[in-house]
């Protein structure tokens, strides 16, 4: 799968210090390669339903094509990676 094809959801919450971090990288990444981006709040419906769905109790965390990849901020070089394998 192509770089432009992947889809990255990024789980934040109000309350979080380092959410600011992982989008302003996720939004980096997003103008390089053009994957599809969302960020989604845990307190909203949909962004409760990944966090449940996928188990996840801890924001930022990261989902690459509907599979956790990331809690935290992850490295640059991480999160190319992810986003060209």
């Amino acid at each position: 799968m192509a770089a432009k094809d992947k889809h990255v959801i990024l789980l934040v919450s109000q309350w979080c210090a380092t959410c600011p971090d992982a989008d302003a990288l996720w939004q980096k990444l997003q103008k390089e390669y053009g994957f599809k981006y969302e960020v989604l709040d845990v307190a909203q419906p949909e962004g409760r339903m990944w966090a449940k769905k996928l188990l996840i109790r801890a924001v930022p965390s990261t989902i690459i094509d509907g599979k956790l990849a990331f809690v935290g901020v992850p490295s640059e070089e991480e999160a190319r990676r992810a986003i060209e394998s």
